[in-house]
């Protein structure tokens, strides 16, 4: 156990987590101030460990009490091998949810916002400590900031820290009735041209949430095969790649979305017409939060704005339960603002206090890692730009 400024760090065991070490982490998951965070809860860290990180030793699950021994963070990381396979540039340990290819993750360290800035120097100082060349760590930006402080106390050859990037998510913050949210005209009059369409059509249709025991192992599948009907959707300008075709992310779900609802963390948004279910919208739900997730629809009813009006039975539902706010998941576009636009910011900081080899491990990558990013930009903007006209023959 390493202690810094009265708070005391510990590497919890995953595979020994008992009932009361349970409850501590699911008490201070609910005990989140600001815009609340889903993927820091137990089962989700549990279940995304199991996936992607199968050899316990590399995961390093912290556990931050404070001078009175009461829990005040976890920080769920783990030490992951980066660079080609035949020739890895290097060791990092970062968070859980980070430096893999998952859907629509935000990680983070569970704290409040009181201890915030206390829990977060107590994991930066035993994860650059860790053996690992580097760690990185995101945090939260109406949390806390990275202080220099947290890396100068050392006699290190390359002590450094650098930020890496920033996340931002649109959020709505909720108070009042739905009646009392001041929302765009355009948006008003999508929800109002989805309702008119639909009903104009003929056909029978309503909006069902799913929660509880409703949300079993058929309704996710029927979510899994909707977000692949849309994702394969030609007719409209945007990309919507199928976040599910991975086997991994999707055996992640199928175990962990019917537990999550369970325990009224999640729940799954549908719109029936005729019997048949055409679209859906995962929520998760954390401490006075809802987060809107991936949803799926049949492409024969895009022009109804099937996603847009199950998002607003997301927006109606965390009215009624009374939640703070509504994440509309990272990533700013027109979609997401036509709701808020309120950004919840969590910025991405590397740092560590080793060897000149490490850093020189950890410039190499930043330059790699720069240049993947670069081409990743370039992919996105141009699938998503008008397309040239074609050339005669």
């Amino acid at each position: 156990m390493v202690a810094t400024t009265g708070y005391a760090v510990e590497r919890v065991d995953t595979t020994t987590l008992t009932a009361e070490q349970r409850g501590e982490w699911d008490g201070l998951h609910g005990r989140q101030t600001g815009v609340g965070n889903p993927f820091c809860s137990p089962d989700w860290v549990l279940e995304w460990y199991r996936s992607y990180v199968p050899d316990a030793s590399r995961r390093h699950l912290l556990w931050v009490r404070d001078g009175a021994g009461a829990l005040a963070g976890v920080a769920p990381m783990y030490e992951q091998v980066v660079g080609p396979r035949r020739l890895p540039l290097g060791r990092r340990v970062v968070p859980v949810g980070y430096g893999q290819s998952t859907a629509l993750e935000l990680p983070q360290v569970l704290t409040t916002d009181r201890q915030a800035r206390d829990v977060h120097q107590a994991v930066v100082r035993w994860s650059r400590d860790a053996g690992a060349d580097w760690a990185e760590v995101s945090i939260a930006r109406d949390q806390a900031w990275f202080e220099p402080g947290w890396v100068e106390d050392t006699t290190a050859e390359a002590p450094h820290y650098s930020h890496r990037a920033a996340r931002a998510c649109v959020v709505l913050p909720l108070s009042g009735s739905w009646e009392e949210l001041r929302l765009k005209r355009n948006l008003k009059e999508s929800l109002r041209r989805s309702r008119n369409r639909l009903t104009k059509s003929g056909r029978d249709w309503h909006v069902r949430t799913l929660e509880g025991t409703e949300v079993d192992e058929t309704a996710v599948r029927r979510f899994f095969a909707l977000h692949s009907a849309r994702a394969g959707f030609e007719g409209t300008s945007s990309s919507h790649p199928d976040a599910y075709a991975d086997a991994t992310r999707r055996d992640l779900l199928l175990r962990l979305i019917p537990r999550l609802a369970d325990a009224k963390e999640a729940s799954l948004v549908e719109l029936v017409v005729d019997g048949e279910v055409v679209a859906v919208q995962l929520a998760l739900h954390a401490a006075g939060s809802s987060y809107v997730h991936s949803s799926g629809l049949n492409p024969d009813y895009w022009e109804f704005s099937a996603v847009t009006l199950l998002q607003a039975e997301v927006v109606r539902s965390a009215i009624a339960r009374g939640d703070r706010f509504v994440n509309f998941s990272p990533g700013p576009n027109v979609a997401k603002m036509r709701w808020s636009e309120r950004m919840h910011v969590v910025d991405d900081f590397a740092y560590a206090t080793g060897s000149r080899a490490s850093g020189l491990r950890f410039l190499a990558f930043s330059q790699l890692s720069a240049a993947k990013q670069y081409r990743h930009a370039v992919a996105q903007a141009r699938s998503n730009s008008p397309k040239p006209p074609a050339k005669e023959s």
